[in-house]
């Protein structure tokens, strides 16, 4: 009788390792916030050591890849910052960014760090989905 039990316990296990894969914020996610100008779609590429170190970058088809920096995964929760160059005075903007994986949601809130372009927001809310 402990047998059926533990070969029924032993193939939940494996049925239930795809799903447990997909958890955390490693892979590629898909965002878009809305400007001026209309949608701004770009995705993020993470992935995580054992230490909790997040890489990755932001992309967009206009401006190419971004490196994030400083990023740290704590179990589902994020944070990283993402450096953009290009003003014509030479000037970085800077945005640092926290948010929480939910399944295949990741709610991020993105906070530049001085005065934000154009005098948008300092602060946003988005939400990533993870892409299939």
């Amino acid at each position: 009788m402990r047998t059926p039990f533990r070969v029924l316990l032993a193939l939940v296990a494996i049925l239930a390792l795809p799903v447990l894969a997909q958890q955390g914020p490693a892979g590629r996610w898909n965002a878009s916030v809305e400007t001026p100008q209309g949608p701004f779609a770009f995705t993020f590429e993470f992935a995580v050591d054992a230490a909790g170190k997040l890489t990755g970058s932001m992309n967009n088809e206009f401006i190419g890849a971004i490196p994030i920096t400083e990023g740290v995964a704590k179990g589902n929760d994020v944070s990283f910052k993402l450096s953009i160059a290009g003003a014509p005075d030479g000037s970085v903007m800077t945005i640092n960014y926290t948010g929480t994986v939910k399944g295949d949601e990741l709610a991020l809130v993105s906070k530049f760090e001085g005065t934000p372009p154009g005098g948008g927001p300092a602060e946003m809310t988005l939400t990533a989905t993870r892409a299939k």
